[in-house]
């Protein structure tokens, strides 16, 4: 069953998306085992390697010919970015097994690489809180100038950032998917969902219920409905100082070398 969030994110077509984004990630993570297979090696990097490719690759071959998408490749990278129907789709490991929660979800191990943060600030939900400085360094700069984040420049300002957060092992393969919506908090990489719910996978039981509630929902999580999101577009004005800066890296989907780490 979709949930409202599904249904308003993507319209009539949020079933045949959810589907895609499960049948696409499955492709991925099959063919990176069997590239760590054919490698012969107990080594991960030729299994984190192929991921860090086809996760994307997947993506684009899967919806490429349904309408209203559009395929981007930000300079110096060799990703394509999915955005379907005004929605910005990025998939990330949070996990390697299911000892730890979506809801502690971080975007890799280090700190966030420009695009990534380009990405939250123009597309990201509005905070449902003001930041803090945090360890001393003032969160709200103006976010990195680099030529990745210069190339989201010609995505309308209503695209919505759309994550697409999995667990996943060179062994057992995809553990699980969930997509939503969240903040970017800090420098670490840690998430604040707005939005959170598991996407079934192949043969799997239907999901559970989401992790965080939208509008007018009641999370199953907590004896009263959960605050409201405003998942609306922010201003450009507000864009502009939403990350702390950093130095030009080079892009990492995940913001570290290689998802077999």
């Amino acid at each position: 069953m979709l949930s409202t969030w599904a249904l308003e994110t993507f319209g009539p077509r949020a079933e045949q998306i959810r589907h895609g984004v499960a049948e696409a990630l499955a492709l991925a993570l099959e063919n990176a085992q069997d590239a760590q297979k054919t490698a012969r090696t107990d080594h991960l990097h030729p299994f984190g390697f192929t991921l860090m490719s086809r996760k994307f690759e997947a993506l684009a071959r899967t919806f490429a010919d349904m309408a209203d998408v559009e395929i981007i490749k930000p300079p110096g990278s060799q990703h394509e970015l999915v955005v379907l129907g005004g929605n910005l789709l990025f998939p990330f490991r949070y996990a390697k097994d299911r000892s730890v929660s979506v809801v502690n979800a971080r975007i890799g191990d280090g700190r966030p690489s420009g695009l990534v943060q380009a990405l939250f600030s123009r597309f990201g939900p509005q905070p449902w809180a003001e930041q803090l400085a945090l360890g001393g360094v003032e969160a709200a700069l103006p976010e990195p100038a680099t030529p990745a984040a210069r190339a989201l420049t010609r995505l309308p300002e209503d695209t919505r950032l759309v994550l697409i957060a999995y667990a996943c092992n060179a062994r057992a393969g995809l553990l699980d998917v969930w997509w939503g919506e969240a903040e970017l908090l800090d420098r670490t990489g840690s998430l604040h969902w707005h939005h959170c719910e598991e996407i079934p996978l192949a043969g799997a039981l239907p999901a559970g219920l989401p992790l965080v509630a939208p509008a007018g929902q009641e999370s199953p999580f907590a004896g009263g409905a959960m605050p409201a999101p405003e998942l609306n577009p922010r201003p450009r004005h507000e864009r502009a100082t939403a990350l702390p800066a950093t130095g030009e890296a080079p892009y990492a989907p995940d913001a570290a070398a290689y998802e077999g780490r």
